[in-house]
């Protein structure tokens, strides 16, 4: 209840203040597993992401932003579970299967972190690995203006207009395995995020 009616209020307010605007959401899948898979330039991102579909979503957060009590609930009540940045973590890529396989949709950012300057970076195979031992299908997704609303280093967002771009589902091979596998699904996503970042620059 909480995730709705949060997300109603944020959608409102991203519209006001950031005149956000969402490309292809019909594309999103309503039924079955699914890996939402954007881009990451901003702390804001999660949040857009979240806007940009219709899916209840499970996101992977900082397991220091759960410390303190209050906003560990908050996270909590809005599908976020503890993911350690320190080497992998098996425990957070387990849950996040387990929640794939009971047919639910969970946010993953392939690069990892979030870019320096604006360009698309290298994924990493943890998307290749979730995507193959769940069969779930992966949602390739380019958020564009997030850096310029709330860069690196900054505390307060600037309004600057953002727009969300979502490219259909991904289907790969269920339970292959091996970090060549991997890699190539992870690249597979990132190459549909790239295209829909030249589209976004021709429109």
């Amino acid at each position: 209840m909480m995730y709705f009616i949060g997300r109603a209020i944020l959608r409102s307010i991203f519209k006001i203040f950031f005149r956000l605007r969402i490309e292809g959401f019909w594309n999103c899948p309503l039924e079955g597993p699914l890996i939402l898979a954007p881009n990451h330039a901003s702390f804001l991102d999660p949040i857009i992401a979240g806007l940009a579909v219709k899916r209840e979503l499970n996101f992977m957060a900082r397991d220091t932003l759960f410390k303190n009590r209050i906003f560990g609930w908050i996270l909590r009540s809005v599908n976020a579970f503890p993911l350690r940045r320190e080497g992998a973590d098996l425990g957070a890529m387990k849950a996040a299967v387990d929640k794939l396989r009971q047919g639910k949709a969970v946010l993953i950012f392939p690069e990892g972190t979030r870019t320096r300057d604006g360009s698309l970076g290298e994924p990493r195979t943890g998307i290749g690995f979730l995507a193959a031992a769940s069969g779930a299908q992966v949602l390739p997704c380019y958020i564009k203006g997030s850096m310029e609303a709330l860069p690196r280093g900054a505390v307060l967002p600037r309004f600057k207009g953002i727009s969300v771009y979502v490219g259909r589902p991904l289907k790969f091979e269920k339970n292959i395995s091996g970090k060549d596998a991997y890699s190539n699904i992870a690249s597979e996503t990132m190459k549909s995020i790239a295209e829909l970042k030249h589209n976004s620059e021709t429109t």
